[in-house]
């Protein structure tokens, strides 16, 4: 963000200098180290203010203006030396007065930063400036109304009843203080002898105002409030008590700096007040002043008071005699005079100003406006239940309600244009629209808050006396007119969960709206420092969708943020929101009446300098609803509630800052029971943190001569806490857990308990905060800077912000501890997966460039190899791959690919130590990336061998098909004897030679077709095994689900059993890949002889396998129909590979790809012989022929970029996520038929669907192509121009088309020699040729594109596709991870009901489809499968059987609901296609499967996965 200054004007330049930065919000809640008070030099005189200014803002935001009076501001310049003596004309002292240092603390701040200033200020009783110069122009004054209007002063009028006064919106009466003349003792002196402190008003009688008044004193005006505690005993006693019992308006008390009559504007400014004036006439004042300045208060009531004036009345005074009470009288009997008027209403809005004076910059807006009214007129509480209405009815009918509730639309429409706002002009008008919407609701539900608080207060005498169903009766009473004051209440916080409520349903509907833009709004406002809502205090929902896409915009904006994150907790009313606010300026609200309601966040960046010393670079805060609130004693749930927040806030949180308010046993044994079950639930999951505790005790306690009284009863509450945890949660155990052992050790230290003073300094309605509190706040402060500092295991916020929903939802299960750790370590085991794969795309990116060099050097060894010695060079060409991919990725040349995976495979040994993965488990990883380059060294071997052989099988092919071409060509040349052929004869005899050349080739590529050789090996390998070869040959395939498989029993009381649906299809899984690992151990990619011999082989070893898997013995009859459903799979593969393997590789085939190639170099020969311009021709050919293979290439690499650039191809959970939104968008309207499909063949539909998607993407492949066969037939024309001999050509030939595969023509010097007969020179006329039959074939068109979707790259988007044996969801894991060595080689997934995967065994039941999904399972519970006789337990079985698997929940906890969503909607149809009984209600129900709000599952995962 950009730092701004303000120009100060030449005046101020001796206290200010010329400029000052202005502080925005971003810089005012920004975290520094504590500032140490600085000091002044005596003499110090240009920029004084300056240097102070960041050590007093500092000291205000954490609530110690005690730093403003004027005494303490003294001690900011250093002690003169009184011995030393000084030149006069070098007397001219450092005059640092508060009046300037308060002007300038404002002056300098930006508009919203001065409110959050002036809201700390207005609770110290002190005068603040309400008209200030203005830094930029001399002579000008700035009105400072609009920023300190709204603050609540608050006073006592009897036992019980307590006003609140809105600052300048509420009644109030004003007495304005002026002068006429001048006088030392002064106006401000006199004043100042009535009120609370001598120094309240700025005057002559300050500490170092006998070096100068302050600069910017003359025209300002200073006010306070008179109330008791800024006024002093004698005016409180003679007037201010008796008027405030009979009137609730506040007076207030503004002072005139300077000679009024030198400041007309600023009289005719403060007679729009409701105000009268008091007249202070000094010594020497004539008539005609006397005159003036009372026909400048005409109309307003005036008092005049005389100053050490010789004539005597009864309103004059003797400032020699000014400490006497006699004289001080007089003066609080002017003021009870000048309060004898009838206040007029005030209106800021109809303010008018002089030339002179001007608004200060103002956070009201038009659009803030237009929302005040329109609240207003309707009332907060019409409002809040009645226009509001998806916050409190969150259904699937979301979208409807809004669209059918025109005033919400009207409503958020208001709210949208505050939103768009520029960020500066935002943030004024959302405080706008809090300070006026808090003042509506205070008003509103004033009466019902005075009930409640009464009510309170007689439940809590009666509570002393008895216990009976009374209090009961009272307690329902309180919860009521609380829950009246609720639905009164209305805050920003309501705007924000309806927006995002509306978001939610829009972003399912209608993504083109601009509701879509504004998380991006809210985010901006997070990032400056703005609070935001993160859980709904009302309903205890967090809204997914919303908060997703503003932590998604921080994301964007700040991509590597490292965050510490402190939340808070303690007992309704124990003042954590108050804490906060004074630990950080954060004004978390400190609500009307209510405390703080679920939780709210707020985002804080540090200083450059502390977050390098640090580690992060922002502080996350959270502020908590209060824990045991009286109104939620009728509550059942509500000790569960408050342990499931504490359990939540902390769990996301690095420190929680346990806040206590008082010294009571019952009040620290209930808040330390709920924070100890918390923390062993926390370190039960592996995340234990820190904990402080802020224990508010009283001076007495504090300076008892005992002082480690609080630590001794401290440790008492938390032994009794422990105590009845223990009773209460003996799973847990929680008496025996670590973290509290070491906890008491931190105590008996001092390391734990923050003990801190009253925060009020007395007991009046508006004391002010104490010193003591502000020390505290100071020592606990750094406390937290400390625990930040030895944090081990920084977090960054993409990644907390992903966890933190998933924790929401994990503490409200009873299994918190284990749902809990599953989140954090599926996270962490996917991350690890995500980073794993992506050390893997750079080895294989490495690998790619280097197998793309070595064929370059391949194709230019064949150039330029002799034909016949292709054994010499094969050898060659081995022992270039072998070099070539010898230390791959790890090469010594310039590699910028191999640079690359050696850089990220340093970043990802970063990355575990930094997340301190064990050294054992390092060391599987690290195995894990040696075996994928080892892999990838073979795979690349084995294809650079392949394409080598195939390379050495077509060249010698080509130039046998060309020499026979050649000798075909010499004697049909000869016969004509030099004549020419007719274009008939010319084609006749085209076609002879073409099929001479075929039907020689296909004489020597006569082979048996491969199906006749698989029948003679099946025949050989098992003809003495049964009738299997006889069905073989009848080609029936096997259902091993119909086939006889076990036997169980002995004898007669044997029985054989068929394998059930599920063991079948694994046992086809298994057979069906058998081709495949054959062909892969044998690096073959067609059939070879003894092939069947080695299938066999492989059958009976996986048959061995499985039996000893499953424990189980397969019949001899199950075996044979294994053989034959394998031979019968093996023949049908293997048919496909060898007719790919023949259409690219066998001679015949070769050739059939080369007819256009050699048709035209046949046709070329007969017209022109062999002279310059056939050859031209042919040249001219190949050249192009190149040009279009590099441009079907770039078409090729266009049609894949167009699917890697689809929004849903950006991540591999996106794929998932579109293909389940597609089919759940199908069952939504009604249309179940492809999403049952999928659940019956997962793999498979995911599968097909992704190919047909990714290869009909819309691309620009064919503009690529001719793009760039324009490019390249430009580029090699020129390079033909340029040639300047005929070895040119030949080099420009073989350069260019080594680019490419398959073209092996080269150009025969001797023989073009041979056929020169002109006197031109050889290399030109072959030039002219080939230019001009470039020129006459330049248009090309395209053939087909290849498909994406056979591009490795395209294919890994859709990651792993195994699924689950128990309820058939597919694996999340990357393509190939169960390659892995390490932990990441698991298959993981989002566990789905059962029944999805067909699963519908439960005990020895097997008609009922399930819902329960695996990872709910209880490890006690038995399964059934594999054909065992006896039941399995489920720990067993996941940990033994299946111990490939993961059975966690997916830590992205929408895509389970989404499964269940997907079950509650299938479950009739799926059963009624398996003909089985479907999920019972109850089922559904208990595992989650019904009332799923499709609307809020789907928003949340897009904006999550985005």
């Amino acid at each position: 963000m950009d730092n701004k200054v303000i120009k100060v004007n030449g005046k101020w330049h001796p206290i200010l200098g010329e400029s000052v930065p202005l502080i925005e919000p971003h810089h005012y809640v920004r975290f520094s180290k504590i500032i140490e008070a600085p000091q002044l030099s005596v003499g110090e005189k240009n920029g004084s203010i300056s240097l102070v200014l960041p050590y007093i803002r500092q000291k205000v935001k954490m609530w110690g203006a005690d730093v403003l009076l004027a005494e303490n501001i003294k001690t900011l310049i250093e002690r003169e030396d009184e011995n030393v003596d000084q030149d006069p004309k070098e007397q001219k002292k450092n005059q640092l007065s508060r009046f300037d240092c308060i002007a300038s603390l404002l002056a300098s701040a930006e508009c919203t930063v001065i409110r959050d200033i002036f809201q700390t200020l207005s609770r110290f009783p002190i005068a603040f400036p309400l008209v200030i110069p203005e830094l930029n122009e001399a002579e000008k004054f700035k009105v400072m109304l609009p920023l300190i209007t709204g603050p609540v002063i608050k006073w006592k009028t009897k036992p019980g009843k307590i006003i609140e006064n809105h600052l300048f919106n509420s009644s109030f009466k004003m007495i304005v203080a002026i002068r006429v003349g001048t006088n030392i003792p002064g106006k401000s002196t006199i004043l100042n002898q009535l009120m609370s402190s001598d120094s309240m008003f700025s005057s002559s009688s300050d500490p170092g105002s006998e070096y100068g008044i302050p600069h910017m004193i003359n025209g300002s005006i200073e006010f306070t409030w008179l109330i008791q505690e800024t006024c002093g005993v004698g005016l409180w006693k003679d007037v201010f008590e008796n008027f405030y019992n009979k009137n609730h308006e506040i007076v207030l008390l503004a002072n005139l700096h300077g000679d009024a009559l030198n400041y007309p504007d600023q009289i005719q400014f403060l007679k729009q007040f409701p105000s009268s004036f008091l007249v202070f006439l000094m010594p020497g004042y004539g008539k005609r002043q006397k005159n003036i300045i009372d026909d400048l208060i005409k109309d307003k009531k005036s008092v005049h008071c005389w100053v050490d004036s010789k004539n005597r009345t009864k309103n004059s005074i003797d400032t020699r005699s000014l400490t006497k009470d006699q004289t001080l009288k007089k003066v609080r009997m002017m003021f009870k005079e000048a309060l004898d008027f009838d206040a007029s209403t005030f209106e800021i809005n109809k303010l008018k100003l002089e030339g002179s004076l001007q608004l200060t910059e103002n956070i009201e807006f038009p659009e803030s406006q237009r929302l005040i009214d329109f609240v207003k007129e309707k009332t907060c509480y019409y409002i809040k239940m009645n226009v509001m209405q998806l916050q409190r009815n969150q259904s699937n009918d979301g979208y409807k309600i809004f669209r059918e509730n025109h005033e919400l639309q009207y409503l958020v429409k208001l709210f949208k244009c505050n939103l768009i706002l520029p960020i500066d002009e935002r943030r004024r008008a959302l405080a706008h629209i809090e300070r006026e919407i808090s003042r509506l609701s205070s008003i509103e539900s004033s009466e019902a808050r005075s009930m409640a608080e009464l009510k309170k207060e007689q439940l809590r005498k009666s509570s002393l006396v008895d216990r009976d169903q009374k209090n009961e009766k009272k307690v329902n009473e309180i919860a009521k007119i609380w829950e009246k004051v609720d639905n009164m209440s209305l805050g920003l916080e309501h705007f924000s969960r309806e927006l995002g409520q509306i978001y939610k349903v829009i972003s399912i509907n209608d993504q083109r709206t601009e509701i879509m833009r504004l998380p991006e709004c809210y985010a901006e406002l997070l990032i400056s420092g703005h609070a935001i809502e993160l859980l709904d205090g009302d309903t205890g929902v967090l809204s997914e969708a919303w908060f997703s896409a503003i932590c998604e915009s921080i994301r964007k904006k700040h991509p590597n943020l490292r965050i510490f994150v402190i939340s808070i907790l303690g007992l309704q009313s124990s003042g954590k929101s108050t804490l906060l606010n004074a630990l950080f300026a954060c004004r978390f609200a400190v609500s009307v009446g209510r405390c703080t309601r679920g939780l709210f966040m707020r985002l804080l960046f540090l200083e450059d300098d502390l977050s390098n010393q640090l580690g992060v670079d922002a502080f996350v805060l959270i502020d908590t609803e209060g824990l045991g609130a009286l109104e939620k004693m009728n509550e059942p749930e509500s000790e569960k509630k408050d342990r499931i927040l504490a359990t939540f806030a902390m769990g996301v949180s690095n420190l929680t800052i346990l806040n206590v308010l008082g010294e009571s046993m019952r009040d620290l044994t209930e808040i330390l029971q709920i924070a100890i079950v918390t923390m062993g639930r926390l370190e039960n999951s592996g995340m234990a943190h820190d904990i402080l505790i802020v224990q508010h005790i009283s001076e007495r306690e504090r300076n008892s001569t005992k002082l480690s009284e609080p630590e001794e009863k401290f440790r008492d509450a938390l032994q009794e806490a422990l105590k009845i945890t223990d009773e209460q949660d003996t799973v847990m155990g929680v008496s025996s857990i670590k973290c509290l052992q070491i906890l008491d050790e931190r105590i008996k230290k001092g390391q734990f308990l923050k003990p801190f003073r009253p925060f009020k300094d007395g007991a009046t309605a508006h004391a002010p905060p104490s010193k003591q509190y502000h020390e505290d706040v100071v020592n606990l402060y750094n406390s937290i800077l400390d625990d930040c500092k030895n944090l081990q295991r920084k977090i960054e916020f993409a990644k907390w912000s992903s966890l933190i929903q998933d924790y929401w939802r994990a503490v409200s299960h009873e299994d918190f501890a284990a749902r809990f750790k599953n989140i954090k370590e599926i996270y962490e085991s996917i991350d690890l997966g995500k980073r794993i794969t992506k050390v893997k795309e750079t080895i294989d990116e490495a690998f790619f460039k280097h197998e793309e060099q070595i064929t370059q050097k391949f194709r230019s060894k064949l150039w330029s190899h002799e034909d016949n010695k292709n054994s010499d060079l094969k050898n060659k060409c081995s022992e270039l791959i072998k070099k070539g991919l010898k230390d791959v990725p790890g090469c010594d040349v310039n590699c910028e690919e191999c640079k690359k995976t050696n850089k990220e495979r340093e970043n990802f040994k970063k990355y575990l130590k930094k997340n301190k993965k064990d050294e054992k488990y390092e060391t599987e990883i690290e195995q894990t990336i040696k075996d994928y380059i080892s892999l990838n060294y073979n795979s690349t071997f084995i294809k650079l061998t392949q394409i080598l052989e195939a390379s050495l099988i077509r060249k010698g092919l080509s130039s046998e098909f060309l020499e026979i071409i050649n000798k075909g060509m010499e004697e049909i040349i000869n016969k004509i004897q030099g004549g020419r052929l007719s274009d008939g004869e010319r084609k006749q005899k085209v076609e002879n030679l073409w099929m001479a050349l075929r039907n020689f080739i296909s004489t020597k590529d006569k082979v048996m077709p491969v199906t006749e050789q698989i029948d003679k090996e099946v025949k050989e390998e098992f003809d003495n095994v049964g009738s299997l070869f006889n069905q073989y040959k009848i080609g029936i395939l096997p259902d091993f689900s119909k086939c006889k498989a076990i036997k169980y029993g002995i004898g007669l009381y044997s029985i054989e059993r068929c394998l059930d649906a599920n063991d079948a299809n694994e046992i086809e899984k298994k057979f069906d890949n058998l081709t495949d690992i054959i062909l892969k151990k044998r690096n073959s990619q067609h059939f070879y002889p003894g092939i069947i011999r080695d299938l066999r082989t492989e059958i009976d070893n996986s048959l061995n396998e499985i039996s000893k898997l499953w424990d189980r013995r397969f019949i001899p009859e199950f075996k044979r129909n294994v053989h034959l459903y394998t031979l019968l799979m093996f023949k049908a593969k293997m048919a496909l590979y060898q007719e790919r393997w023949d259409r690219e590789d066998s001679p015949l085939s070769i050739l059939e790809q080369k007819k256009e190639e050699y048709i035209k170099i046949i046709d070329a020969r007969l017209q022109h012989g062999f002279t310059l311009v056939s050859e031209g021709h042919i040249i001219g050919d190949y050249l192009l022929k190149a040009i279009h293979k590099k441009a079907m290439k770039a078409g090729n690499l266009e049609k894949i970029k167009a699917v890697k650039d689809i929004p849903w191809m950006t991540s591999s959970e996106m794929v998932r996520l579109k293909y389940f939104e597609i089919l759940a968008e199908q069952v939504q309207n009604g249309n179940n038929v492809e999403a049952i499909s999928h659940f019956l063949d997962p793999k498979g539909s995911i599968e097909n669907w992704f190919k047909c998607e990714v290869n009909n993407v819309k691309s620009n492949a064919e503009d690529e192509y001719y793009k760039t066969y324009k490019s390249e037939f430009g580029h090699v024309s020129q390079k033909i121009r340029n040639c300047r001999s005929l070895e040119e050509i030949k080099k420009c030939l073989s350069d260019y088309v080594l680019e490419v595969d398959d073209i092996h023509y080269k150009v025969n010097s001797e023989n073009l020699e041979r056929h020169h007969n002109t006197s031109e020179e050889l290399h030109v006329q072959l030039r002219l040729h080939i230019e001009k039959r470039l020129k006459d074939y330049c248009n090309s068109k395209p053939e087909s594109f290849q498909n994406p979707s056979n591009d490795e790259s395209i294919m890994k988007m859709l990651r792993c596709t195994k699924t689950c044996y128990w309820c058939g969801a597919l694996c999340w894991g990357s393509r190939g991870h169960d390659q892995n060595t390490d932990e990441t080689r698991k298959h993981h997934t989002c566990h789905q009901p059962g029944g999805l995967g067909v699963r519908y065994v439960r005990d020895n039941c097997a008609d009922d489809l399930v819902a329960i999904p695996c990872h709910k399972r209880k490890d006690e519970s038995c399964v059934y499968y594999w054909c065992k006789e006896k039941p399995t337990k489920w720990s067993y079985a996941k940990n033994q059987d299946f111990s490939d698997w993961k059975f966690e929940s997916h830590h992205k906890k929408q895509f389970n609901e989404l499964m269940c969503w997907f079950f509650e909607k299938l479950n009739q149809d799926l059963a009624k296609r398996l003909n089985q009984v479907p999920a019972t209600y109850n089922e559904l129900r208990e595992y989650g499967c019904i009332n799923l709000n499709y609307d809020n599952i789907i928003s949340t995962l897009k904006r999550r996965l985005q």
